[in-house]
C-alpha cells in the first residue's frame, strides 16, 4: 500500500511541473505577442527636385517626393492602429485634386509654389490615406506574417502640380509624426527637407561708360564738397516675364569697399578726388543687397547718380576713374 501511494504522489508531481511549464510558455507567448514588432527604423533623407519649366495648366501632374518608415521584425499575428500626423509649417488649403480617381485636398506653401497633395499609405495595393498638416488620422496595421523577418513598411508620398502660371523656387521643411499606443517602442518621426527649384527670369544687363563734365579746383575747395551730379542708367530687358533678383552694388577696385567712393583706377592720375556713387539721394554702401521686384517685365533701368567728391588729400590736377559691378542673383 505504501508503494502505491508513493506512486500517485510521484505522478501527481508530474503532473505539477508539466501545468507549471504549459504555464511558463504561455507566459513567453504573451510576452512575444505584446511586442508586435521589434523596432521602427526610417532613413535621414532629403527631397530636391529641379524642373526645367513649368506648365502653363492649371492641376497637370509633375511628379511626388516619397519618404518612407519601417517596423522591424513583425514576427506575431496582431493588428495595432498607428496614428499619424503631417506637420508642415506655412501651408494653406486651396481646393480639391482629383488624381487616380480619388479627390485629394490641395495645399500651396506660397502663392507661387506648386500645389500639393499628401498621400500616406502602406506598400502600393494598401488603402491610401488623404492627410492634411496638423490633423492625426489612425492607420490600421496587420502583422500577420509568421516570417521572423517580416517588416512593415509605410510610405508618405506627397504629389505635386502645376498651379496654370508662373511657380517661383522655394524650400520647406516639415515632419510625419507617428505614434503607436500599444507598443511605444515604435514611436518616431520622419524630417521631411525639401525644396523646389524653377528655371528664373533672368535679363540682359548693358554695361554703361559715362564722362562726368570737367570740374575746376575751386568747386572742390575742402574735404567733402562735390560736383558735377550726372545720372547713371543701367537698362535691364527682361521680356514678357517679371523678374525677382537680389541686387548687389560693389566697387571692382576694391571688393572689401562698404563705402560709396570708388577705387581710383590704375590709369588715374589726379589726386585728392574721387568719383562718388548715390542711389535714390543717398550715398551707396558697396556690398549692401536690396531686392528687385517689379512685378512686370519688359525695360527695367536701375539709376545712379555719379559725381566728384573731394577727399582729404591735397588736389592735384589730372584724370580720375572708378568702376563698379551690379551683381543680379536671379530667384
Amino acid at each position: 500500500m505504501r508503494f502505491i501511494d508513493k506512486q500517485k504522489a510521484i505522478s501527481r508531481r508530474s503532473h505539477w511541473w508539466q501545468a507549471r511549464a504549459i504555464a511558463l510558455l504561455a507566459a513567453l507567448g504573451m510576452a512575444g505577442a505584446a511586442q508586435a514588432c521589434v523596432e521602427e527604423w526610417h532613413p535621414t533623407r532629403a527631397e530636391h527636385k529641379v524642373i526645367d519649366t513649368y506648365p502653363t495648366d492649371r492641376e497637370r501632374y509633375m511628379g511626388q517626393l516619397a519618404w518612407a518608415f519601417e517596423f522591424v521584425g513583425c514576427v506575431q499575428h496582431d493588428a495595432f492602429d498607428v496614428d499619424v500626423r503631417l506637420e508642415m509649417p506655412g501651408m494653406t488649403y486651396v481646393g480639391e485634386i482629383t488624381f487616380d480617381g480619388m479627390t485629394y485636398p490641395a495645399f500651396e506653401a506660397n502663392s507661387e509654389a506648386p500645389l500639393m497633395i499628401f498621400l500616406f499609405q502602406r506598400v502600393v495595393g494598401f488603402p491610401e490615406l488623404p492627410m492634411r498638416p496638423g490633423v492625426t488620422y489612425p492607420y490600421r496595421v496587420d502583422a500577420m506574417s509568421p516570417n521572423p523577418t517580416y517588416i512593415a513598411t509605410f510610405n508618405f508620398r506627397p504629389q505635386y502640380f502645376s498651379r496654370g502660371g508662373r511657380m517661383r523656387s522655394y524650400a520647406n521643411t516639415g515632419r510625419v509624426v507617428w505614434n503607436v499606443a500599444r507598443f511605444p517602442h515604435l514611436d518616431g518621426e520622419l524630417t521631411l527637407d525639401h525644396s523646389f527649384t524653377f528655371p528664373a527670369v533672368t535679363c540682359p544687363l548693358q554695361d554703361r561708360a559715362e564722362t562726368l563734365q570737367d570740374v575746376q579746383t575751386a568747386e572742390l575747395a575742402v574735404p567733402g564738397s562735390t560736383a558735377k551730379e550726372k545720372l547713371v542708367a543701367i537698362r535691364m530687358d527682361c521680356g514678357v516675364d517679371p523678374p525677382r533678383a537680389r541686387m548687389t552694388l560693389s566697387d571692382a577696385g576694391d571688393a572689401g569697399n562698404t563705402g560709396s567712393q570708388l577705387t581710383p583706377t590704375a590709369d588715374s592720375d589726379a589726386e585728392g578726388v574721387r568719383v562718388q556713387l548715390l542711389r535714390g539721394g543717398a550715398e551707396v554702401q558697396f556690398g549692401q543687397t536690396w531686392d528687385f521686384d517689379p512685378g512686370v517685365g519688359g525695360v527695367h533701368d536701375h539709376q545712379f547718380t555719379a559725381r566728384y567728391i573731394r577727399t582729404n588729400d591735397a588736389l592735384v590736377p589730372g584724370t580720375i576713374k572708378g568702376e563698379a559691378v551690379l551683381n543680379v542673383d536671379y530667384w
